[in-house]
């Protein structure tokens, strides 16, 4: 993942991505979250912009500076989609599995401190 660029308007980094996946290119907006609470009290007071694959990064960059520049990069809606639905999975398999071995630490734990406190 690289970054596009920084944006002190969501609005305008939306607007960014959206044109950007018209033409097949996966972005992702950081901060999003923070910069909506408040910047003061996040301290996110930009979100970025961010080419998700980086084989997309030079077109995602030519095409925001010039929008009659050709992009060579662009994937298909339907790419798109089972791009992200693999994504989507890797994500909860990946959180599931912290899941799992935190509690097995966890009940390790809770286990061995039964253990002590009963000798």
């Amino acid at each position: 993942m690289q970054l596009i660029g920084k944006y002190l308007d969501l609005m305008e980094a939306e607007h960014a991505a959206m044109r950007l996946r018209q033409r097949g290119i996966l972005t992702h907006i950081s901060s999003k979250h923070s910069f909506s609470t408040s910047g003061y009290i996040t301290g996110a007071f930009e979100v970025g912009l961010w080419a998700i694959l980086d084989s997309q990064y030079q077109d995602a960059c030519a095409y925001l500076a010039d929008e009659n520049h050709e992009i060579t990069s662009g994937l298909s809606e339907e790419e798109m989609v089972q791009f992200e639905a693999k994504a989507n999975q890797s994500s909860y398999n990946v959180f599931n599995k912290f899941i799992f071995y935190t509690g097995l630490i966890v009940l390790a734990f809770i286990l061995t401190a039964v253990f002590i406190a009963k000798n």
